[in-house]
């Protein structure tokens, strides 16, 4: 089988996060410790990983919460990574974080917005009027400084938020230059055999905050550990026996429970239907992370 270059990353400054939202792993299921990135890890991770296009700055937890995360962003930006996208709450935007955002290196930033005021309220536990205060703030600021800073923003449907969709999206698409629209990620036994082998048409890894490497976000207590960037060159993971053995096992359909739990090969499909507005910096959008 041919594998894909390593071309992305998903690089998890934190698993930490300031709201509880009811959907997400890390208020509940996540049993792994919680924790920052060492700076020299992270220029460790980007070093091991020549030609690198896109990076994506946030995994499971808020990013926003770490003291380096504009030093690490500028630093891949140096190092040569075409894209950079991060996803956010939107939560901790002061005017001096919005500052910080335009100046930066990022690419795209997005915002994680779930329906109407109602919904969001539900399941993030904030008004969805300060986030979209702050989401104001930063697109003017933006298109006085740095126009060509992406935004977005992600929904993620669960079924009792179906509704909410259309009168979201005609909001959002006068707001932000992309709207995406992603499925809840559900655990549970999949409906139907991965059509693609793992690897085969997805060129990315995943670094914890502590260095584990994964091979896909969804493993979000890292059962699938392949090594830890403090110690190994991420590149090599890529071509690793670990990790050949896990595409050995998808190619045989043998998967491992958190491969066979996993709908996320159905969301990446849906997630190619549910965008809606420009196509900001063009493929940078339309990439998975």
């Amino acid at each position: 089988m041919e594998i894909k270059k390593l071309t992305s990353l998903i690089i998890e400054p934190t698993n930490t996060c300031n709201l509880r939202c009811t959907f997400c792993f890390v208020t509940e299921g996540m049993d792994r410790p919680e924790g920052f990135m060492d700076f020299d890890l992270f220029k460790k991770a980007i070093d091991d990983s020549p030609g690198l296009e896109h990076l994506c700055m946030h995994n499971w937890g808020e990013p926003l919460l770490h003291k380096d995360i504009f030093r690490m962003i500028d630093y891949a930006v140096r190092s040569g990574v075409k894209y950079v996208v991060m996803n956010t709450n939107g939560a901790l935007l002061t005017d001096k974080m919005i500052d910080r955002i335009v100046d930066s290196s990022l690419s795209i930033i997005r915002f994680s917005i779930d329906g109407s005021p109602e919904t969001f309220q539900k399941v993030r536990g904030v008004p969805l009027e300060k986030i979209e205060n702050n989401i104001l703030k930063l697109k003017a600021r933006k298109e006085k400084v740095r126009p060509a800073l992406g935004m977005g923003v992600v929904f993620t449907v669960e079924e009792d938020t179906q509704e909410d969709a259309s009168a979201y999206i005609a909001h959002w698409e006068t707001i932000v230059d992309h709207v995406r629209l992603q499925p809840k990620l559900i655990q549970g036994p999949r409906a139907e055999v991965c059509p693609e082998p793992f690897g085969k048409d997805y060129g990315k890894l995943v670094v914890l905050w502590d260095g584990t490497v994964i091979p896909c976000c969804v493993d979000y207590n890292a059962t699938l550990r392949l090594g830890n960037a403090w110690e190994d060159r991420v590149m090599d993971l890529w071509h690793g026996e670990a990790i050949d053995r896990l595409r050995r096992r998808h190619l045989d359909k043998d998967f491992p429970p958190a491969c066979a739990n996993c709908n996320e090969c159905e969301t990446a499909r849906a997630k190619k239907r549910f965008f809606y507005g420009s196509a900001v910096s063009g493929a940078a959008a339309n990439r998975r992370g």
